[in-house]
């Protein structure tokens, strides 16, 4: 599927992105979609493809545990911890 630097900056545009060089992105793009070409291509006519049965007799069973033997609770041990909140990294 060709893609041309045009359909690269409609792209950038819709989601509110500034593309300073949309070429970069052509092959990117072609690759994501080539991809679901073949997707679009397998047969999913026979159900045993799209499932995968667990017996419920083979389930584990779950199981309460404390996570500290002296009662703290987890947000304790975390880094950055301040109200019950966790300050997570930025996202860049």
């Amino acid at each position: 599927m060709m893609v041309d630097r045009k359909e690269i900056a409609h792209l950038g545009d819709l989601v509110k992105v500034d593309l300073k060089d949309p070429e970069k992105y052509i092959a990117q793009v072609e690759q994501i979609l080539n991809y679901f070409e073949g997707l679009d291509k397998v047969d999913f006519k026979s159900e045993k493809t799209l499932r995968n049965e667990i017996q419920y007799d083979d389930l584990r069973e779950d199981k309460y545990e404390k996570f500290s033997s002296d009662g703290r609770p987890l947000v304790d041990f975390l880094k950055k911890a301040q109200d019950n909140f966790v300050r997570a990294p930025k996202m860049i």
